[in-house]
């Protein structure tokens, strides 16, 4: 064999070496806590731009990954690498008692142990003693991944009593997490928490925001929903003007989303007693809605429940009566069949001249017999609905 034949065939048995050696390597590394839990975040980010199947695939995930934690060495835990993978786990939604588990027979990394008891404090249920092993700890000392989680966490944990701290916590979360699950989250509560506040431009700029850039989220519809109900509670009572504010905000949403959205403002404010925000908002609605369609009989029926409430009560009976009540649903059936009671009453009253009708209700403004109607009709029909599903 010739001295060169041999310098090659060694050669290609070190390569064969270093190729099996890099793949245990990389079947161990991916097989590792922490490789898993970017795994976890990949999938969770998919579901904050609209992926449904992620979203089923997330449970399935989170009970392998705790598998793959019940399963490492022990020796694996002293990589920072999986001690923070630990942590990240429970701010993620993990079960905190798999991570208990683990710590019966492996310690993480001391850099950890704050985090780790934190954590384990917030998964449980412990909030004053989450806020308190966790309030010291700066996310933007640690990778940006489990910054941005701890960021949300922190946040959460003291909206209700500091939502000033909060909201720059929230802002640092989709600083360290942009286009990510985190982001996403950040945005919805930051949203809210300011609206409660009525805190409007940042509202309305963080809105634009999280329509553009997650618009088709999973969480985007219950977004839509919420925001309506949202942008009314921060409008002061008959302030119309205010709920033209977020003009700039429905103009990011598809035509269908958009009627939605007044839908459901239409609805609460109906609910609350609101009549004037039911009007501007079933009147949009109306505008955005097709001819004969469910959401033109929804529309429909909260203009006619807002005239049963006003001088035009008649008009409003008579908007009732030709309602196609085969297009609404359980709850807008109710709404319907309160407002047509409140203004039967409201009628007659009108016409005996104040002697006939429920005495009971006889003191009463018509908004607040609507108001009081269509809370119990719902209720009614929520209960029917429960007892349903059982």
């Amino acid at each position: 064999m010739t001295t060169r034949l041999r310098l090659l065939l060694g050669a290609m048995a070190l390569v064969g070496t270093l190729s099996t050696a890099r793949a245990d390597q990389d079947a161990t590394s991916i097989n590792a806590p922490y490789a898993q839990m970017r795994t976890l975040q990949s999938l969770q980010d998919q579901i904050a731009h609209g992926n449904t199947a992620a979203q089923a695939a997330q449970g399935k995930l989170m009970a392998h990954i705790a598998e793959v934690f019940l399963s490492a060495d022990a020796e694996a835990w002293s990589d920072p690498r999986n001690s923070r993978a630990a942590v990240l786990f429970i701010l993620s939604g993990g079960k905190p008692e798999v991570v208990r588990t683990v710590l019966e027979r492996a310690k993480l990394t001391p850099a950890t142990d704050r985090l780790i008891k934190g954590a384990l404090a917030y998964g449980e249920g412990e909030e004053e003693i989450a806020t308190a092993l966790l309030d010291p700890i700066d996310p933007k000392s640690l990778p940006n991944a489990l910054g941005g989680h701890l960021a949300l966490v922190k946040a959460s944990l003291i909206a209700g009593k500091a939502p000033d701290k909060a909201d720059k916590l929230l802002d640092l979360a989709r600083l360290l997490m942009p286009g990510t699950l985190v982001e996403e989250a950040a945005l919805r509560r930051q949203i809210f928490m300011l609206a409660d506040t009525g805190q409007i431009d940042k509202v309305t700029l963080l809105s634009r925001q999280y329509l553009h850039r997650f618009g088709s989220s999973v969480y985007a519809e219950n977004f839509r929903e919420r925001f309506a109900i949202a942008t009314l509670r921060m409008a002061t009572a008959g302030d119309v003007a205010m709920l033209s504010k977020m003009d700039p905000v429905v103009r990011e949403m598809r035509p269908d989303e958009a009627r939605r959205f007044y839908l459901a403002m239409a609805k609460a404010a109906i609910v609350n007693g609101r009549t004037d925000a039911a009007r501007f908002a079933s009147d949009k609605a109306n505008a955005l809605a097709a001819q004969g369609t469910p959401d033109q009989a929804r529309a429909n029926l909260y203009s006619a429940a807002v005239l049963v409430a006003s001088d035009r009560v008649d008009d409003g009976l008579t908007r009732l009566t030709v309602l196609d009540k085969s297009k609404l649903s359980a709850d807008d059936a109710s709404l319907r069949d309160a407002a047509l009671a409140v203004g039967t009453i409201v009628s007659a009253k009108n016409s005996s001249d104040g002697t006939g009708g429920d005495s009971n209700l006889a003191n009463d403004d018509p908004s607040a017999r609507l108001l009081a109607h269509a809370r119990a009709a719902l209720d009614t029909s929520d209960k029917v609905l429960k007892g349903a599903d059982k």
